[in-house]
């Protein structure tokens, strides 16, 4: 069956609205039992529209904030002025995610870098309901530089699930821009794309003793004798082979991460 796309944009910006009404209540000092609700009933309906649009960062992160607002819902946590903030500001990062999508746009640095940053505030919130105390969450962050899509975002949901962050790039240019703007540490590429010029942007990398030492983990359709000598000169890690296989990825994670 299909979806009617508008419908399910209709009720993005319907929920969005209840969401920051519910939420500018609270702020204003009307935190009551109703508007704690709505803006768990908006966060849910977002969930599933967002599901249905494989919009998975927000599914993913609208997850983690539902963890904290039942946390709220059991008198467990209050929605205290700071966390109010950052559900608005999480309530405009969906916006912009809607936005995106509706227009076709999908490698955004900017709703990129925000995921990253809710991530981290969300597990942060939750540590702290855990263990009574917040402290600093060193999520490790990688870079997946490949003009295949299926292999971006394979990697990326491969280690999203395992509680990495994760940019993507197509292009040398703005994978090395990323690198320069985030602590990037590992870079998964591949070495044989006609579409990206990997050897300058590794060239970049290695040239400059800020990321002289990240690690770098080839992607390779296979392993020749010009490749292998190439990965050892530039000091790479491993190389994986396409398509990717999660349990080798996971393996190359932890080895090096960890």
């Amino acid at each position: 069956m299909d979806i009617d796309q508008n419908i399910i944009y209709d009720e993005f910006n319907d929920k969005l609205y209840l969401l920051e009404k519910a939420l500018n209540e609270i702020k204003d000092g009307k935190s009551s039992e109703e508007n704690i609700n709505e803006v768990f009933r908006s966060i849910h309906t977002i969930k599933g529209a967002a599901d249905l649009l494989y919009m998975f960062d927000v599914v993913r992160l609208t997850h983690k904030s539902e963890d904290i607002l039942d946390e709220i819902r059991h008198n467990d946590l209050a929605m205290d002025s700071k966390l109010c903030l950052l559900f608005l500001e999480f309530k405009d990062y969906i916006s912009l995610m809607v936005e995106n999508t509706s227009a076709g746009v999908f490698d955004d640095t900017a709703s990129e870098t925000l995921a990253i940053y809710f991530d981290k505030e969300f597990t942060i919130c939750l540590q702290k309901l855990q263990t009574g105390e917040s402290t600093k969450v060193d999520l490790k962050t990688i870079l997946v530089v490949d003009s295949s899509t299926i292999t971006r975002y394979t990697i990326k949901q491969f280690a999203q699930e395992e509680g990495y962050s994760v940019f993507i790039s197509d292009n040398e240019i703005d994978a090395f821009n990323k690198i320069e703007n985030n602590e990037i540490d590992l870079v998964f590429c591949d070495l044989v794309t006609k579409d990206i010029d990997i050897k300058e942007f590794i060239n970049n990398i290695r040239s400059n003793i800020r990321y002289d030492l990240t690690p770098i983990v080839m992607l390779v359709d296979k392993i020749d004798k010009n490749l292998k000598q190439y990965g050892k000169d530039i000091e790479a890690k491993a190389w994986l082979h396409k398509p990717i296989n999660k349990d080798e990825l996971l393996v190359v994670l932890k080895k090096i991460l960890h």
